[in-house]
């Protein structure tokens, strides 16, 4: 592997890191055996013991993303969660669902497909089994987030019934209106604790527009230095964006040493749309 598919991999760890999972199962021996687990892995998590709690948790944290839920639970069972979960947060929320259970067949596999579970896994769960459907919940919980932030972005702009238009068409006049945007949110860090108001893919995203309006492509470290956070943290965050298909990663072919980034070209048109559709 070389230099840049080693960071790209040490991106796609960092990615995995942002949701919070929830991890539901009746049985208290179980329950603690997952979650100990899930900790060992690195991630965040909660944990409930019947559907109902669930729920309740799911609903006061936003962070949550990825569930492992239990087959055969009392009152309601794991497919009667997720049913009950793309009721309340399809249209709002993307969340993630992992199925276990001990009575495994193909039956009840395509059952939970069926309820939009991505994975099926069968008791006893080993702790590599873990890791990878967890891994490839979360990659699928990032391509979803890029989806979500493109229709954002487009239904933005369709509200202005303005289409997104090329950098050539707009010239310098968007050129200016994103640079000032940019040393707007710097400057009120001169005033307010960073920290507080932190957002560093929105910063990475608007350093990407500007950098596209201009005809540059810019390196991750370029991109990282904008957000004024941690590099480490910046870099997790590029990860993201790169993992929800928002933003494009290569080496640089004249330096080695360089990864560039520049955004997608449908991001880019949906950046300049919801920019156009504030621009006044």
């Amino acid at each position: 592997m070389d230099d840049f598919q080693q960071r790209g991999a040490e991106s796609m760890d960092l990615a995995i890191m942002t949701s919070t999972v929830l991890v539901i199962d009746d049985d208290p021996a179980c329950l603690q055996e997952y979650c100990e687990m899930i900790d060992h892995l690195g991630y965040s998590f909660h944990a409930a013991g019947n559907a109902t709690d669930a729920l309740k948790i799911i609903g006061e944290d936003q962070s949550i993303g990825i569930i492992i839920t239990d087959f055969q639970m009392p009152e309601m069972d794991g497919l009667g969660l997720l049913s009950e979960l793309a009721a309340r947060y399809s249209s709002s929320r993307p969340i993630v669902a992992l199925m276990i259970t001990g009575f495994g067949s193909l039956d009840t596999a395509v059952e939970a497909m069926r309820h939009n579970a991505v994975d099926f896994l069968a008791k006893p769960v080993g702790r590599g089994d873990l890791a990878s459907a967890l891994r490839r919940a979360s990659m699928r919980r990032a391509q979803m987030l890029g989806s979500w932030q493109l229709a954002t972005l487009r239904e933005a702009a369709n509200k202005k019934k303005n289409p997104a238009v090329s950098p050539s068409t707009r010239g310098q006049t968007m050129t200016d209106f994103v640079r000032n945007i940019i040393k707007l949110r710097r400057r009120r860090m001169d005033f307010l604790d960073a920290e507080l108001f932190s957002d560093p893919m929105w910063d990475i995203m608007l350093e990407l527009t500007l950098a596209k309006l201009e005809g540059t492509p810019i390196p991750v470290s370029s991109a990282c230095a904008a957000t004024q956070v941690p590099f480490s943290t910046a870099f997790r965050h590029v990860g993201n964006l790169v993992a929800s298909g928002l933003v494009r990663r290569w080496k640089d072919p004249e330096d080695n040493r360089r990864v560039m980034l520049e955004l997608e070209e449908e991001s880019f048109n949906a950046m300049v749309g919801y920019l156009s559709a504030i621009q006044e």
